[in-house]
């Protein structure tokens, strides 16, 4: 065991949004690591991906304020990972409650009953500062203007600007570009398309995409714990971009299917998304193909400049394109997704 490993054992972490996606893998990678580990999660939320022994539970509302500061009171974080959040919902406040009012609350119980960690870290997304279509340089960085085309990166980058408003408080924020990986639901459906033989594209113009592996980023992040520096926002990509047909070609190469191609007009999509915003009032359940989903598929490029986090962790994607998608095509037939 490293030095940084058993220093790492006397720290506590707290990981909200644990049971999802994101933070699962979150929860296993501190465990590895070393950490204690704290999964912060909600009295309905499922345990499926939170099995391991070592994991200790911290049940509460996190959009309650009052529930929250009962909650914490009894405990003191070395470090926090706010990676709760939502990613769609029907409502557009709902966005606004969750990714932005919420984390204000968080940091404000915490300096209210003097606990605050030696590090705050918020997931925000690329979404909050959107597409590079409105950068000069065709790239976003820390510099550029923010332009956030859906709700979702609007309620993100408010979430930001409440944090960045507590002074000498010691965040991180951390932008993820698309993530994918094993119990990603939201490309599922991408994955099952093809597999049928068919290939959706958006427009006729090419896009710069870019993705990052779910392992890349939860190494990124808990990379980020011990480090001095402090109140610094970081992008996180593979370092690579791609058209929509180099990931629809690496899906196909990895399910090794041939399909055929159809593009979609912009304005189709768009009719189709209302169609199905409309339809939900009926099943009750909101439709991943939305409006404000429509506004980023037709965004052409996602470039970001990610050299905060390399100079800072000397962080390298492990993953290709390639091997990361075949890892989840294979995840996906193991657990009969596909």
């Amino acid at each position: 065991m490293t030095a940084v490993e058993i220093n790492a054992m006397k720290k506590k972490v707290l990981i909200t949004g644990a049971s999802g996606f994101v933070g699962s893998f979150l929860v296993e990678e501190a465990l590895k690591q070393g950490y204690e580990v704290y999964a912060g999660i909600r009295p309905s939320s499922s345990k499926k991906y939170l099995q391991h022994p070592d994991i200790r539970f911290f049940t509460t509302d996190f959009n309650d304020i009052h529930s929250l500061k009962g909650s914490l009171k009894d405990h003191y974080f070395h470090y926090i990972i706010q990676n709760a959040g939502i990613t769609k919902a029907p409502d557009k406040e709902e966005f606004y409650r969750v990714n932005a009012y919420a984390v204000r609350d968080f940091a404000q119980a915490l300096i209210n009953l003097d606990q605050i960690p030696e590090k705050f870290i918020f997931i925000s997304s690329l979404a909050a500062f959107g597409p590079a279509d409105f950068s000069p340089d065709g790239i976003v960085n820390n510099d550029s203007i923010p332009h956030p085309v859906t709700t979702y990166g609007k309620s993100k980058l408010l979430g930001e600007q409440l944090l960045m408003s507590f002074s000498g408080f010691p965040f991180h924020i951390v932008r993820p570009t698309a993530v994918y990986g094993p119990r990603e639901q939201d490309l599922l459906t991408v994955y099952k398309t093809i597999n049928k033989g068919w290939e959706f594209l958006i427009g006729n113009k090419t896009q710069a995409l870019t993705f990052v592996y779910v392992l890349d980023l939860v190494r990124a992040i808990i990379k980020l714990l011990p480090i001095e520096k402090t109140r610094t926002s970081y992008f996180i990509t593979d370092g690579n971009s791609y058209s929509a047909e180099d990931f629809n070609n690496t899906i196909k190469m990895a399910l090794q299917v041939k399909a055929k191609k159809v593009r979609i007009p912009v304005n189709v999509l768009q009719f189709i998304a209302l169609l199905s915003e409309k339809l939900s009032g009926i099943s009750g359940k909101y439709p991943a193909l939305n409006l404000d989903k429509v506004n980023e598929l037709k965004s052409l490029n996602w470039q970001c400049d990610i050299s905060q986090i390399r100079n800072d962790i000397g962080y390298q994607a492990m993953y290709t394109l390639e091997e990361g998608i075949k890892e989840t095509i294979q995840w996906l037939r193991d657990h009969n997704e596909i």
